[in-house]
């Protein structure tokens, strides 16, 4: 329809053509021109495409020289003209328009989706022009709707706790609010989700695309499971992915597959539709899928009750005050600060891995819930750093070594290095104090009464603990360093006491 020259203007090769750019061209202007959406209902003057050239001429130029002009022709460089658009008015004209993928960033798009509806079901509704795509999408609402019901209401549940944080995220960063339903079929909105992949979190980011939008990783904090940071990060990816490939479809095809086979797809299929390429041999059934699954997943979330499910219990929304801190603490601490549960503290920060905030960082800022900033900021300024990070003493003996250590208190050594700055694993002097992280299995079994056992002929600690009914772990606790390939009759050990 158009084209650009050597000196790069752009002309129009037939007369239809300028019929029809100027009556796209004037149809997305009035558009802009109204912020609220009032001109969605206008007409322009049919008598334009029946009118004179002089006309015409006079229209096309005022139009051409226009700032807009160029920025509108890239509002439609993806629209199908027939023959049959010439026969039609604007208003009727206007909804084939509303229906189109429309830019991310640019002004017009902008003024186009000004309205609250347009933004949350701009990617909802753009399957409908595609036969193929309209039978995927109902076959996968029958799906979640029958054999994956259960399933599907789980999610639903989960969902409420962070949609509205979700919503927020993609209004800052000009997407459309329907992805907030993406996490559906990523992760069921679980924070704990990891895939065979060793995708991880509710965008199940892999480990070298999440370190590519800022997310850390590492043996303390695993940030692909915060929802918030790591929805920024799926914000910052998906708007990357739209500016390259130009088409929602695709760019999500690109979220599940990667960037690379989608590319690659295109070139052999000579398309850049992603409902052609899904009907070609190379991409893999579960990206196909991919984008049909999507869009029947946000469908039945945005109206549940249309497909049945009327009884669901949506988890409450995230509510959390956020406080930085200067020196490593326990959860325990953090629990006991708010009046409030190492469970509820973990749920607040399921980026944190461990049992206290990274020992490594000079700041951090953890999140607590509602209201208690003020009492928790009090708490930490009294307490000594023992009580914030309380240690467990343990006194080396001959022999000993990091691993043997780290593998009767069932810890790791990463840990042990952790707590024990500068200690040196190949001059572990007996009579030393080394620290131990305060496991609830170490805390329990030091607080609990203890009794002696006199060691028999043939006794092991899995005969022992069976016998006398308690865990091998609290017997490995009580009987610091005791080897249990070497339990010598007549030789003394402590079992807790009931």
């Amino acid at each position: 329809m158009i084209f650009r020259n050597s000196t790069g203007s752009v002309g129009f090769t037939t007369r239809r053509s300028r019929k029809i750019a100027v009556l796209l061209t004037l149809l997305i202007l009035s558009l802009v021109s109204d912020h609220k959406g009032r001109a969605w209902g206008a007409s322009v003057d049919t008598t334009l495409l029946a009118g004179s050239g002089d006309v015409f001429d006079g229209v096309v130029d005022n139009v051409v020289q226009s700032r807009l002009f160029e920025q509108t022709f890239n509002l439609l460089r993806g629209f199908s003209i027939d023959d049959a658009l010439l026969s039609i008015s604007s208003a009727e004209l206007t909804p084939y328009l509303c229906r189109q993928s429309l830019p991310l960033s640019t002004e017009g798009a902008g003024a186009v989706r000004s309205s609250r509806e347009d933004r949350e079901f701009l990617l909802l509704a753009s399957y409908k022009e595609d036969d193929s795509a309209r039978n995927l999408v109902e076959r996968h609402i029958y799906l979640y709707t029958t054999q994956k019901r259960r399933s599907f209401a789980t999610w639903l549940q989960r969902s409420g706790r962070y949609l509205d944080t979700i919503k927020a995220i993609l209004r800052e960063n000009d997407l459309p609010e329907d992805l907030v339903y993406l996490p559906l079929i990523e992760s069921g909105f679980s924070t704990d989700a990891r895939s065979s992949a060793h995708a991880v979190g509710p965008w199940q980011f892999i480990q070298s695309t999440g370190k590519s939008y800022g997310l850390k990783m590492d043996y303390w904090r695993d940030e692909r499971r915060d929802p918030i940071k790591s929805t920024v990060a799926a914000a910052r990816y998906l708007k990357d992915l739209y500016n390259r490939f130009g088409s929602w479809p695709l760019a999500l095809a690109a979220y599940n597959a990667g960037e690379g086979k989608i590319r690659r797809a295109l070139r052999k299929s000579r398309s850049d539709n992603y409902w052609r390429i899904i009907r070609t041999r190379y991409l893999k059934r579960e990206t196909k899928d991919y984008v049909s699954k999507f869009i029947a997943a946000g469908i039945i979330a945005s109206d549940p009750e249309r497909y049945g499910f009327t009884d669901i219990d949506y988890h409450e929304p995230m509510r959390f005050d956020e406080v930085d801190i200067n020196s490593p603490v326990s959860l325990s601490f953090i629990a006991k600060c708010t009046d409030s549960t190492i469970r509820e503290i973990r749920e607040l920060n399921p980026e944190l891995k461990r049992w206290c905030t990274p020992p490594d960082l000079r700041t951090y800022r953890v999140r607590i819930p509602e209201g208690t900033a003020g009492r928790f900021t009090e708490c930490f300024d009294s307490a000594s750093p023992r009580e914030r990070m309380p240690k467990i003493p343990y006194i080396v003996k001959k022999g000993d070594t990091i691993w043997d250590i780290a593998k009767s208190f069932r810890v790791t050594r990463k840990e042990l290095y952790a707590l024990n700055r500068g200690i040196d694993p190949r001059r572990l002097r007996p009579g030393s104090i080394i620290y131990l992280p305060p496991s609830d299995d170490i805390l329990a079994a030091q607080s609990m009464p203890k009794t002696p056992y006199i060691i028999r002929k043939g006794d092991t600690l899995w005969e022992i603990a069976r016998r006398l009914r308690v865990r091998q772990k609290d017997l490995y606790v009580l009987n610091r360093g005791i080897d249990p390939a070497r339990l010598r009759p007549g030789a003394i050990i402590y079992v807790p006491m009931k």
